[in-house]
Order: structure tokens, then C-alpha cells, then sequence
């Protein structure tokens, strides 16, 4: 069973003074210039500014999420309800660490982001999965037990069994295995596939910074400690000393999002704005007894198509202001006429977890759905609109 940090030493938090800071960002941010192949290793800690609570920190943290899950525990205590906290983690906004590191892979910079969270946070910020290792898993994603087909869900997909089976089955008529949510607890092997991306980047690392973690957990924390053994540079982000604390090049005791601001103002590049990413797509064929199109609505992964993703709650289809259906579950599949329905309206109803609006698509008729479409949905929850797109570098302002 896992606890909190047992050593009341290793509890302590510190913070660098404003020159301390200064120096070893200056530092950082030249490293970052020079490396060949710069990652970063994520833990709980860069999620507590979006007011996910972390499992480690002491009983008189300074964070506004209070003490760690574990700690409470350990201690037989319950939160106080003057923490800060989301209640929802899909309620989580990104923070600037997520939306910078998002940048910097983007620019080529950051070459894999080896995390422990599985609060789903990083792929929703925009993080290309190509270059993201998750050893702890990803709350969103289940994995077909028999084909190994990856199903993202706008929703919690943790089943809380040890078996790990959520109920639901894969979509491929010729495989139909069953479903398990993707979360390592303790005890449990790491994925092969995460894993071996993880080590297989930290042997080329001439740059490691980790973030928000206390570098507890094995076989997680060898990724970092692999760097340092190597010799090369090791830079620890993370309010508490760490078992790596002497192996690491350099330790710096602030806030992520402090040490991720100050870093990308050296660097000259700005933090990009948050932004809810959606793809969806639209097919339409005509059915066996040749009166009606079949038209289906889906949603998948943004950077990979293959990879289904639940988005919608519902889809409702309209034509000429009149209710015609409301399909409630997925698949999102339904028949219209060929020749009596226009217009066209197919309304798409989403989780609503940042109080995103419905979209609406509209057909001149049902002839005017294509045959195959699919398109990109992005959501600027500060001012609430919808921007269709087959750019997806097409982000609203």
C-alpha cells in the first residue's frame, strides 16, 4: 500500500530566493539552447495549480490544494474546505507547465515528456501523444484486452476494479474483446510501450528537467535518475528534496509554473492560450434497401485519427425547426430519407465540462452530408465559440 513520504525531512518545502531563481533559470534556459535532445518528467506536482490535489505533500503545505491524498490518510484527516480544488478533474483548466511544455514540443524543442499523472491533463492541453510517455496511465483511455484498440472518453473511463474491466466491449465486430481502463496502481507492471519510449528517450538525453514530483516511485523515477547516471544534465524542479537530490545537476525549489513562466520568458517564447480541441467525423452510405443515407457522427483522437474518442453526450437531428431524433449513446448512427428531409440540422451535444455550447451542422439536404468529412472543433471556453476548421493549427484567438 502506498503512503505519504514517511521521512519528515524530505516533507519540507524551500523556496529559492528571487536571485537563486534567476541564476539557475539563466542556467536552464542556455541548456535548453544547447541540448540535442531536452525532455521533461512530470509528476502530480504540475497539476496542483488547476486545483488537482497531490498525494505527497505535508500536513502544512503551502499549496492552496492543501496537504497530499496520502498524507490525509496516513494522518486520518480530511481536507479542509478552504482548499482550492476542482471536484471534477475534467473541469481542470491546463496550467501554464502544461500549455508551455505543449509549446516547446510543438517547436521541436521538447523531444518526449515522460509523465507519472494520469489526470489526463496533458493530452487535453495539446500534446502531440507521439512525444508523450504515460506510465501511470491516462483515466480518459481504455485498451481492448484482446486487440489492444485505444478508446479515448470525454469521461472517466477508471473502472476502480482490480481486474480493471469497465463493462464495455471493442467496437471491431471481428474482435469485440473486453475493455480495461488504463490506470497502473501499485504492484502493477508499466505499460511496455510507455515504458520503453520513456527509457529509450532518457538514454538520448542530453537534458532531463522534472517537474512537480518527488521522485518516490519506481520504476517511474529511473527515467530521471538514467539521465544522471549517464552523466548528462539533470535539472529537479520540485518544492521538496528528492532522492536524486545529489545526482541532480541542478535542484531548483519553486513552483512548476513559476520555474515554466520565468524559463519561457528566457527562451523568447510565449505560452500559448488554452484552447478545447475536438475532431470529428462524418460519413454518410447508403443503406441496404436503397431509400435511406446512413449517416454516422464520431469523434477521434485530434493527432490520431485511428483512435476512437467519445465527445458527445448526445445528437440531435432537426429539419426545418422539428425534433426528428435523439440518439443518447454511441454509435451516433441514424437514417434519413433520400429525397424528403431538408434542411438538415444535426446538433452536437458535448460533456459540457468547460460549459461548451452545442455545435450545430447544417445541410442544405440530406444528399448535401458528404460521403466521408472530418474536421476539427475548437472551443475557446474565456469567450464561449465554436471554430470549425480543417486546419488544426487553426486555433481561435
Amino acid at each position: 500500500m502506498a503512503h505519504g513520504l514517511a521521512d519528515s525531512e524530505m516533507k519540507k518545502e524551500y523556496f529559492d530566493d528571487q536571485q537563486t531563481l534567476d541564476d539557475k533559470l539563466d542556467k536552464l534556459a542556455q541548456w535548453i539552447k544547447d541540448s540535442k535532445h531536452f525532455i521533461v518528467f512530470t509528476g502530480a506536482g504540475v497539476s496542483t495549480s488547476t486545483g488537482i490535489p497531490d498525494f505527497r505533500s505535508a500536513m502544512d503545505t503551502v499549496l492552496p490544494t492543501g496537504p497530499g491524498a496520502w498524507e490525509l490518510r496516513d494522518n486520518q484527516a480530511s481536507r479542509s474546505k478552504k482548499a482550492v480544488v476542482v471536484h471534477d478533474m475534467h473541469k481542470a483548466i491546463p496550467s501554464p507547465t502544461h500549455m508551455a511544455l505543449v509549446e516547446l514540443q510543438r517547436r521541436g524543442i521538447l523531444k518526449c515528456l515522460v509523465s507519472q499523472n494520469c489526470d489526463g491533463l496533458h493530452l487535453r492541453s495539446g500534446m502531440n501523444p507521439k512525444y508523450l510517455a504515460e506510465l501511470h496511465g491516462n483515466m480518459n483511455l481504455e485498451i481492448c484486452s484482446k486487440c489492444d484498440a485505444k478508446y479515448l472518453r470525454d469521461y472517466d473511463a477508471a473502472a476502480g476494479r482490480l481486474d480493471h474491466l469497465t463493462g464495455r466491449r471493442c467496437d471491431k465486430p471481428d474482435c469485440r474483446g473486453y475493455l480495461k481502463d488504463s490506470i497502473i496502481n501499485f504492484g502493477e507492471n508499466l505499460p511496455e510501450e510507455e515504458i520503453t519510449k520513456a527509457f529509450t528517450h532518457a538514454e538520448k538525453a542530453d537534458l532531463c528537467l522534472v517537474l512537480g514530483s518527488s521522485l518516490t516511485v519506481t520504476p517511474a523515477a529511473d527515467v530521471p535518475r538514467r539521465v544522471g547516471k549517464r552523466s548528462q544534465k539533470l535539472v529537479i524542479g520540485n518544492l521538496q528534496r528528492t532522492p536524486l537530490y545529489s545526482l541532480a545537476t541542478v535542484n531548483i525549489h519553486a513552483f512548476s509554473d513559476t520555474i515554466m513562466q520565468g524559463l519561457m520568458e528566457r527562451l523568447g517564447i510565449p505560452i500559448p492560450q488554452w484552447i478545447v480541441r475536438r475532431r470529428v467525423r462524418v460519413t454518410r452510405e447508403t443503406s441496404s434497401d436503397g431509400h435511406n443515407y446512413e449517416v454516422l457522427i464520431e469523434g477521434r483522437d485530434p493527432d490520431k485519427p485511428n483512435i476512437p474518442f467519445s465527445l458527445f453526450k448526445t445528437v440531435e437531428i432537426k429539419s426545418d425547426g422539428k425534433d426528428m431524433k435523439q440518439i443518447t449513446r454511441e454509435p451516433f448512427l441514424f437514417e434519413l430519407p433520400k429525397d424528403k428531409i431538408r434542411p438538415v440540422n444535426i446538433q452536437l451535444h458535448f460533456f459540457g465540462h468547460y460549459n461548451e455550447l452545442p455545435f450545430d451542422l447544417k445541410y442544405e439536404d440530406a444528399k448535401h452530408i458528404p460521403h466521408e468529412d472530418e474536421f476539427y472543433l475548437f472551443y475557446n471556453p474565456m469567450i464561449g465559440q465554436w471554430k470549425k476548421t480543417k486546419n488544426p493549427e487553426d486555433f481561435p484567438l
